[in-house]
């Protein structure tokens, strides 16, 4: 009994001790601020595993059971996987010809579309409707349900063919839905790999670590000495414990819980759509693992409660050599500090001189264990210079006279350990945005080059990729027949034959208004050879995309029908060049519609060149929007951290120097300090950032692949944790103010 009554006595001491200690506030917002970023991290990485799990699973459930797989069961139908695109991007369209009304449904329909008819998602639909192409795919019946959907937001559709697309033989055989894998449609293909978003989590994860570092050894010094004190009057592990817990335990709790709040919200009342992502979240999925969450949450709890009973001192014995552990803390800042320029340089250089076809892995390696290496020492650098300013600044205050400027001077150059410590974050925040920055923009050459040549013709030419074997010349007549009136049509051909060691050259053939569209004249029915500088820019384009060699080894022209009599593997064109009369634009939707409803289904193409680059980078450049999205909140998470870590210490400063600002009357001298032992150093260490991130860049930076450290990134970073600065000066500021007019003597 009287142990108990012990056990809830220091729980009292603890919680009133915890108010009553200086920056107590600060403290139990931190300790708040810290357990719900642990806390919201955890449920991230839950809602990935949910999300990932009910993506799969859906998918396997309405994968295409084929008849070459099951060849025991009898056919229900016929169907083709199809891809399509829409605003830059790609999804999957599954044209399915039922052999009754009654075979089996997929999941998520409740019967068949007719011919000519379609069931789309409802973001598809929407989708289509805002592009004005409500009917790309025939009269719309109605929307898949969710059970046949992989997420809320996927694009999918189920298309019942005419009777002009469809073509029995190149259709697959189907004898139902749902396999062990999720298939090869929907969104499962495009998203990335489960893998990479969890490590992507980590931006989240780690910052959120630090700021729990940082906020359990707030107000340590109090914490030290109440521990002493427990210690010296005969108090155990198990008696700080308690003590310790009755100071943190309620305000970890409240932030446990509010960190878990978004993602129960989530899954309590309905889907969400992410911001920015553009991604919709599945509440079903997220309420499906309930229990994962409340872990994360008792996690967070456990984690931070650990860590506020772990960091702590136990003993006087820190103290009684505490001169020559400063001495030690003071040499390793200055080697770290020394080593940071070179480590610079080697991290810019040594990579380089490898070779990139040889060892790309080694490289990867080198730079990525550089720039590690720099994040640690650039504090150490800065708390360096910082340590040689405050030297200086201390002597300069005989002509001025400022007892702000002596003291932080005189604090700043003791001390550089402290303020490494200070300015760790703020160094980290600089660098990381920019290595995420870079490692998320890459955009290949090809990609380059296929944007630039949809920015030079936009679509005054489109080519038109055939499938020979799926097209017959009547079927290609007469859907080239319903294009827009004018529009002219060229073949590329390619003669020479590689097996007989015969270069082949790139032969373009057509009407004479085709020629002419480019800027060729016309001739006689034999080809004939061009080479040397060509005028036509856009011939000049063309060129660059359809020919199998350099431009400037010549090509051929010739003035006949640009399609042979009959269309076969050998005698079919490799594709169609569609020109506008009068190099006007061409409607490519209008286009595209007439091709996928005059042709049979995947036979034939149409779009930009290099289109498919782009889409893959497209692709790639959504999937890092995730890096991004994860990375920026971990950066200001890193940057919070740094600013409470400076108040903190900034207060234990300044409870040292209260009886400094009774004596003179004047409370200026917190402003002071606080100006020097805050926001110079803070100020310091974004423009050491801001030149670092610059130097480790360049490596990186490669303007022919889209890569290329953004400037504007950058500045707001630097704006941003500048802002931060100042508002943690005038914090700090105001909180040493109010607690020196609380300051009473007591022998000092």
């Amino acid at each position: 009994m009287r142990r108990s009554f012990l056990l809830v006595q220091l729980l009292r001491i603890g919680r009133a001790a915890g108010r009553r200690a200086e920056g107590g506030r600060i403290r139990r917002a931190s300790l708040v601020l810290a357990a719900a970023a642990l806390a919201f991290a955890g449920t991230a990485e839950v809602a990935v595993y949910a999300a990932y799990d009910g993506m799969a699973g859906r998918s396997a459930d309405r994968a295409l059971q084929l008849r070459d797989q099951f060849p025991d069961r009898p056919a229900t139908g016929r169907a083709v996987d199809g891809f399509d695109t829409l605003d830059g991007r790609q999804y999957s369209v599954v044209y399915i010809r039922p052999d009754s009304p009654d075979s089996p449904l997929p999941p998520g329909l409740t019967k068949w579309p007719e011919p000519g008819r379609a069931v789309l998602s409802p973001a598809l639909r929407t989708a289509l409707a805002e592009e004005g192409e409500p009917h790309r795919y025939g009269t719309v019946v109605g929307t898949i349900g969710s059970a046949g959907l992989a997420s809320p937001g996927e694009w999918y559709a189920y298309v019942n063919p005419t009777d002009h697309q469809y073509d029995a033989r190149k259709a697959y055989e189907v004898v139902g839905f749902g396999g062990s894998s999720p298939g090869s449609s929907g969104d499962w293909i495009f998203v990335a790999p489960r893998q990479r978003l969890q490590t992507a989590l980590y931006l989240l994860l780690v910052p959120a670590l630090v700021l729990t570092v940082v906020a359990a050894r707030m107000g340590s010094a109090a914490r030290d000495r109440r521990t002493e004190l427990i210690s010296a009057l005969g108090g155990g592990w198990l008696q700080r414990l308690w003590l310790n817990l009755g100071e943190s335990a309620l305000p970890v709790l409240s932030g446990a819980v509010l960190g878990t709040l978004p993602a129960a919200a989530v899954a309590l009342t309905g889907d969400v759509t992410l911001p920015w992502i553009d991604y919709q979240l599945s509440s079903g999925d997220l309420a499906r693992w309930w229990p994962g969450l409340a872990g994360a949450a008792g996690a967070a709890l456990v984690v931070v409660l650990l860590l506020v009973c772990l960091l702590h001192r136990t003993s006087n014995r820190a103290k009684a050599h505490s001169v020559r552990l400063t001495a030690r803390r003071g040499q390793v800042v200055r080697w770290a500090a020394m080593a940071c320029p070179l480590l610079v340089f080697a991290t810019v250089w040594v990579p380089g001189l490898l070779d990139v076809t040889q060892h790309s892995q080694l490289r990867s390696t080198l730079y990525l264990t550089g720039v590690a290496l720099v994040m640690l020492t650039l504090p150490c650098a800065v708390a360096v210079g910082a340590a040689a300013m405050g030297s200086g600044l201390a002597r300069s205050v005989r002509r001025s006279g400022s007892a702000g400027a002596l003291l932080a001077g005189r604090h700043a150059a003791a001390h550089p350990a402290v303020t490494a410590r200070l300015v760790a974050g703020v160094c980290i925040a600089m660098v990381l945005i920019s290595q995420l920055q870079l490692k998320n923009t890459q955009y290949g050459a090809t990609a380059q080059a296929a944007a630039a040549t949809l920015h030079t013709i936009s679509t005054r030419v489109l080519v038109m990729d055939l499938k020979q074997d799926r097209l017959t010349r009547e079927q290609l007549d007469h859907a080239l027949g319903k294009l827009p009136a004018g529009t002219r049509t060229l073949a590329v051909y390619h003669d020479g034959d590689p097996e007989k060691g015969q270069l082949p050259v790139t032969r373009l053939q057509g009407s004479c208004t085709a020629l002419q569209a480019v800027s060729l004249r016309c001739g006689g029915t034999e080809s004939r050879r061009i080479s040397g500088t060509l005028g036509d820019s856009t011939l000049n384009t063309v060129l660059g995309w359809v020919t199998v060699g350099p431009v400037d080894a010549g090509f051929k022209v010739r003035q006949a029908d640009p399609l042979p009599g009959k269309l076969t593997a050998k005698s079919a064109p490799e594709s169609l060049l569609l020109l506008s009369p009068g190099r006007t634009e061409l409607d490519l939707a209008a286009i595209r519609q007439t091709v996928r409803t005059e042709l049979p289904i995947g036979s034939a193409h149409v779009g930009t060149f290099g289109e498919t680059w782009l889409l893959g980078a497209n692709l790639s450049a959504a999937h890092g929007r995730w890096v991004i999205f994860l990375g920026v909140p971990g950066v200001l998470l890193i940057a919070l951290a740094a600013a409470l870590a400076n108040l903190a210490e900034f207060l234990r400063l300044s409870r040292s120097v209260a009886p400094l600002s009774v004596l003179t009357g004047r409370r200026r001298v917190f402003w002071t300090s606080s100006a020097w032992n805050l926001l110079g150093p803070l100020l310091a260490a974004v423009a050491a950032g801001c030149v670092t991130a610059v130097w480790l860049a360049t490596p990186q930076e490669d303007p022919a692949r889209g890569i290329e450290l953004s400037g504007s990134l950058l500045w707001g970073t630097a704006a941003g944790l500048t802002a931060l600065s100042l508002v943690a000066w005038c914090w700090g500021a105001r909180s040493a103010i109010t607690q020196a007019s609380r300051w009473r003597p007591y022998g000092e």
